[in-house]
């Protein structure tokens, strides 16, 4: 992996991202590969490697910048194995355990509801705009399936999941809710997560065996309303 190529795949990054000159940006992992992203884009704990305002992406970064960003990369990149625009990237001592992961499948009742919210609770400067503007890009992308057609190994909204980190060898079962209903919850052992928490917007659409960030998995879909023929929830 040459330095060129690096600087190549983080130029098409850049140019992927809608830059806005006074807002701060970073060149992140993220999902599996390389992104420039707004830097609350998450609050989750991820390797960073370059920070600047946005008007520093859009002039072009310097040599010495490059050369900074280029070096952290390629580091990162050697000690964990991953070959950067090679198949979706491997860690060392780790079986792959299933198929490569596919696009998102979202059912066109949830879709509705989630588009919904999403121009409902849009308002100027909230602070889960961030959080909108990222489940907005995440319903663009994902493929709209009617709900008897969806998958019963698909989270949906109001399905219950067991994660597991097998690093840690621990685990976690949660259902994935409106925020509303997230606010609601007095059942500690059920836990409910808001489809606007970073962890929901992770699992959303997502199948059994995909991984979150390279390490958390979606061990067992527990209850899918669809499996269940519950369309209404």
């Amino acid at each position: 992996m040459t330095e060129t190529k690096v600087q190549q795949i983080v130029v098409k990054a850049i140019a992927q991202t809608p830059i806005e000159s006074w807002k701060y940006y970073h060149v992140c992992w993220w999902e599996g590969r390389l992104q420039c992203l707004h830097v609350h884009h998450t609050k989750e704990i991820h390797p960073v490697f370059y920070g600047a305002p946005g008007q520093v992406f859009i002039n072009g970064l310097t040599a010495h910048q490059w050369k900074l960003t280029i070096g952290r990369i390629i580091d990162f990149c050697r000690t964990r194995g991953i070959t950067l625009g090679a198949e979706p990237p491997k860690r060392w001592g780790r079986k792959s355990r299933r198929r490569d992961q596919a696009r998102l499948q979202i059912t066109e009742f949830d879709s509705l509801r989630l588009r919904t919210l999403i121009a409902s609770a849009m308002s100027p400067e909230s602070p889960a705009n961030a959080h909108l503007d990222k489940l907005q890009r995440l319903l663009e992308s994902a493929d709209t399936v009617a709900p008897q057609d969806v998958p019963g190994d698909v989270v949906t909204m109001n399905s219950q999941v067991r994660l597991k980190d097998d690093d840690k060898n621990n685990e976690i079962t949660l259902s994935l809710v409106f925020p509303l209903d997230a606010l609601d919850d007095k059942d500690i052992e059920k836990m409910k997560v808001s489809v606007l928490s970073p962890i929901g917007l992770s699992i959303l659409g997502r199948r059994v065996g995909d991984t979150l960030e390279g390490r958390v998995r979606v061990d067992q879909l527990l209850y899918q309303p669809e499996a269940a023929g519950d369309y209404h929830l």
